[in-house]
């Protein structure tokens, strides 16, 4: 028998066990495929990879090479070409005025090269030839990259889809989330926020643009390559998308977009936030402590680089920092160009989410990108939203009706306005509050964020793939899917019914006027 000390011993030494020892699940191989070329993106899934491999598991990743750090215990293969694709990116003089499909054909040819670079790079078609590797797991970036979905194919392994910015309806396709498909277009064009039927009906064609540009831009030639490099492949690039057994989507229903998911979409935003920020330095440090009258905090993304920046933003900008009392920390490209006024520091590099944590923060001016505006959320920083591209604008109407945010128009940004936008929100207390209240609601959740993506993909491991997860829509008919045989019943009903009222009103008609053309013709009698 144990005694009483004994006993306590013992599960002391248990408790200590399960402490130290996270890693309790079966490690397994996971091939990790991202072709970014930017370096926010990796920012996301860094910390989500990390976490991968301290749980136990094996983990081979393909990504760039600059711009994804190196991470212990990861086998890398690094594509240089994606490096050389992000130099042309870096010289492409962007022009806000595209049109939607002159905008979709650059973005094709850019997805193509992501995937093709990605697909003859040495190191991977050595990987795709080596019998011997086997996986448990693909993860990649969820949309526009299709061909990379042959590596599922090729290693006989289910897909892990992570949707770095965000969900749209095209991930929704993915899966099989056909609810909200109607709501919002990915591109800023032609969106409207849906509240009414005329707004749902103007998405709706928007939306049906936009698949008719994946469908006949995008995916033939994502289609060529995966034919090119996966010649042996039995299963078609069309029924390899709807076979993800997991979406991660970086967002989060208390930041605005409530969604009515499938089980296999999980919402993680804020995923990123696992990571350690970088620390203030001394000199930054000091700025934000000495700050009498508060900070304004003004970047446009890691990505968003100040030559595709509308002309005269900058100056517009400056005009307006030298009017206020705060200081104003400004992240550009081009430091020496505005590092002239008495209360702005520029730099062209800062530690974001150190800055935001700081109390004397005011303000967080941003173009409205989603790791921005979560950082945003988690600190509670009011915002000005100057959004340029896609989501974006969808973001900054979210913050807006939340209470927390007001925006401006790029192509109309004038000094006086840009003050009375900034005084308002740093003098109007109620966007402070609104944001103190929607960061208490975003950090109100049962687990973390990272600890939410870890244990779905370990349960995606756990039941090989999770089939019963995913809705069974390649069981069902088209009719059935999109409810045609339901609304066919309803309007058969209610046109049967039209009909038949119709025919009897026809009928009554014309009794009565046969009725009436007898009594006209018939003599009266005297």
């Amino acid at each position: 028998m144990f005694s009483g000390p004994g006993i306590a011993g013992l599960l002391l030494t248990v408790l200590l066990f399960g402490l130290l020892c996270p890693k309790l699940t079966n490690a397994e191989n996971i091939l990790a495929v991202f072709s970014y070329t930017f370096g926010s993106s990796y920012l996301l899934i860094t910390p989500f990879l990390r976490n991968l491999v301290q749980r136990g598991h094996q983990l081979t990743l393909i990504s760039a090479v600059t711009i994804m750090p190196h991470i212990e215990g990861v086998h890398h293969i690094r594509v240089p070409k994606l490096d050389m694709l992000m130099k042309i990116l870096l010289d492409f003089e962007y022009d806000t005025d595209l049109t939607k499909w002159t905008e979709a054909q650059f973005l094709s040819e850019y997805f193509y090269n992501c995937s093709k670079f990605v697909l003859e790079d040495p190191g991977v078609q050595e990987l795709l030839r080596n019998a011997s590797a086997k996986y448990s797991l693909i993860i990649l970036e969820a949309s526009h990259n299709d061909a990379l979905y042959g590596f599922s194919q090729h290693f006989n392994a289910p897909l892990l889809g992570v949707a770095a910015y965000g969900s749209s309806w095209n991930i929704d396709f993915l899966v099989g989330n056909s609810a909200p498909s109607v709501y919002e277009p990915m591109s800023a064009l032609g969106y409207t926020s849906g509240l009414n039927l005329i707004e749902k009906w103007h998405n709706l064609i928007y939306i049906t643009e936009e698949r008719l540009v994946e469908r006949f831009i995008y995916l033939p030639r994502q289609i060529d390559l995966y034919k090119q490099h996966f010649p042996g492949a039995t299963t078609s690039i069309h029924d390899l998308r709807r076979r993800f057994s997991l979406v991660l989507i970086n967002q989060h229903f208390t930041m605005g977009r409530v969604r009515s998911n499938v089980p296999n979409i999980v919402e993680v935003a804020g995923m990123h936030l696992d990571e350690k920020p970088y620390p203030l330095d001394a000199e930054l440090k000091k700025i934000l402590d000495e700050a009498e009258h508060g900070v304004i905090y003004f970047s446009m993304g890691l990505q968003l680089l100040d030559h595709w920046l509308p002309p005269g933003m900058r100056a517009s900008m400056s005009d307006a920092f030298a009017q206020l009392k705060q200081q104003v920390i400004w992240k550009t490209d081009y430091p020496e160009m505005v590092n002239q006024s008495r209360n702005v520091f520029a730099r062209t590099w800062f530690p974001q989410r150190a800055i935001l944590n700081h109390p004397n923060v005011k303000l967080f001016i941003t173009h409205a990108g989603l790791l921005s505006l979560i950082e945003s959320v988690h600190y509670a920083v009011p915002l000005l939203c100057i959004p340029l591209f896609y989501d974006q604008f969808q973001n900054t109407k979210r913050m807006e009706k939340l209470g927390v945010a007001r925006k401006l128009d790029f192509k109309n940004l004038f000094r006086d306005e840009i003050v009375l936008a900034i005084e308002d929100l740093v003098y109007n207390a109620s966007y402070k509050r609104n944001a103190r209240d929607l960061s208490q609601r975003f950090h109100d959740q049962p687990m973390s964020a990272m600890d939410t993506a870890i244990w779905w993909t370990e349960y995606i491991l756990r039941h090989k793939g999770a089939d019963h997860m995913r809705i069974a829509e390649q069981e069902m008919s088209l009719m059935q899917y999109y409810n045609v045989d339901v609304v066919s019943v309803l309007f058969g009903r209610i046109g049967l019914s039209a009909i038949i009222v119709i025919f009897l009103g026809w009928k009554l008609v014309s009794l009565a006027t046969r009725h009436l053309e007898y009594r006209l013709n018939v003599p009266m009698v005297r």
